[in-house]
């Protein structure tokens, strides 16, 4: 054991956690680490753990099961053969991967077609913009649709409220009245027609539905465009709302963490289709270099998964991991358990009676950067969430839905940004900075949150 950690057999664990230890870690020149999940007690599993020697190396683990069946169908057999299943089996033999359709493989490869053959001219376009806006060699990248609007009209509200200074960020709108809101928010926008015109103009009807998957991918073009042309970003969703400017957390180079190359919000979801990072796609940091530029490259040929999956966050985790092992790349996740700087819908939801009682009543403790209304099902209760949570910095409802010249100059801040939050009541039972005990509870036999 003092010049290095071996097993030499395979060996069985019931619901303790597996640990190998090289405590004499300086006789190693290479170590290999395995990241191994506690099988659980109630899941009646036994994990075995083999080291096998040959001629390769694998940087990749085989998940060995006892399962019968595919995909939705498969089930958990005790009596029939160990056999490789894929990385997403869940523990009761049901594959969560989506496999694409035909549909799914043409709707990308019209995508990729229009796009790769505008990509010389919107480079160009694009790059003008970015080297005028850029601060320290960083953008911030947001984009949406008119169905979802008022959020990014929210955030920029909210975001002057407290003086925050937008001058580097860009949206990539996805529709002309978007475009239009934009200008009259005073934000910079880049609208690339051609790689839009397929874009659905509504919202998402709730989380992971068909127009959610193909708002994904204006997700991964944005992304793609600004990491291509050599700029660090910031990218998020509009449903955020700052307290303090996150970039000051990522430019601190005396920070612990100083030297990652990508850093993610943790979303908060254990499921296997999240593993190993449960990273949120809603919310990350990107150092620009030659690493961060593989994984969103990976990203953007992986638009039929995104399609059949209808959402690119599981399938971003699995090109995480990958990069991780193929490039290097250093990846972090802001822990949801151990970093109170940027909570979201994990807490509001899930942590509701520990931390986001502090974050109403002594926020200035906890003193968090961000919080990301993240977790929830549609737009409709992100709004009610956000008013209650006086996060709601629009003034008046009737800003909602007009074109942005139908405003005095086209200002649509001076008429719809008020400086100080919108509240009202919706639930009794969700995170409020007043009481609202005397509204309806949103979930079934919910409790008041005061």
């Amino acid at each position: 054991m003092h010049e290095m950690c071996s097993i030499s057999s395979c060996q069985c664990y019931g619901n303790s956690y597996i640990s190998i230890i090289c405590y004499n870690k300086e006789n190693c020149d290479v170590m290999n680490v395995m990241f191994l999940k506690n099988a659980g007690k109630n899941q009646g599993m036994r994990q075995c753990v083999a080291l096998v020697g040959g001629q390769y190396q694998s940087y990749h683990i085989q998940k060995w099961m006892r399962v019968v069946g595919t995909g939705a169908h498969g089930k958990i057999d005790k009596t029939a053969p160990l056999r490789v299943t894929g990385r997403m089996t869940k523990s009761d033999g049901y594959d969560e991967l989506l496999y694409p359709k035909p549909n799914n493989s043409d709707m990308h490869r019209e995508i990729m077609l229009t796009y790769l053959s505008n990509l010389p001219d919107i480079k160009k376009e694009l790059g003008a913009i970015l080297k005028r806006i850029a601060i320290d060699n960083t953008v911030i990248v947001s984009t949406v649709n008119k169905g979802q609007s008022e959020l990014l009209m929210n955030f920029v509200c909210s975001s002057k409220s407290r003086g925050f200074d937008l001058k580097n960020l860009i949206l990539f709108p996805t529709d002309e009245y978007s475009r239009d809101l934009a200008k009259g928010l005073g934000i910079e926008s880049y609208y690339a027609e051609a790689l839009m015109k397929d874009i659905p103009k509504q919202e998402a009807a709730r989380y992971g539905d068909s127009t959610f998957g193909r708002i994904m991918m204006a997700k991964v073009i944005c992304v793609h465009l600004v990491s291509e042309l050599g700029y660090d970003m910031l990218f998020q969703d509009v449903d955020i709302t700052w307290y303090k400017n996150p970039l000051e957390y990522f430019h601190n180079k005396d920070s612990a963490i100083a030297n990652f190359d990508v850093y993610f919000q943790d979303d908060g979801n254990r499921q296997e289709r999240y593993a190993p990072y449960s990273a949120n796609s809603g919310f990350y940091y990107i150092r620009n270099n030659e690493r961060s530029k593989v994984l969103f490259r990976t990203m953007l040929y992986s638009g039929d998964l995104i399609f059949a999956c209808r959402s690119h966050q599981q399938i971003l985790i699995t090109l995480l991991a990958e990069a991780n092992s193929l490039t290097g790349l250093r990846v972090k996740v802001l822990s949801r358990d151990e970093n109170d700087d940027f909570p979201g819908g994990f807490h509001y939801h899930m942590r509701k009676n520990d931390y986001m009682k502090k974050f109403v009543h002594e926020r200035e403790k906890i003193d968090p950067y961000i919080f990301h209304m993240s977790w929830t099902l549609n737009k409709d209760d992100k709004l009610k969430f956000l008013r209650q949570m006086g996060m709601w910095y629009i003034s008046k409802d009737e800003c909602i839905g007009k074109d942005a010249d139908s405003f005095k100059d086209g200002d649509v801040v001076s008429a719809c940004c008020s400086s100080e939050p919108n509240f009202s009541c919706h639930y009794k039972d969700k995170p409020s900075i007043k009481p609202c005990i005397d509204s309806p509870p949103k979930d079934e036999n919910g409790k008041s949150f005061w």
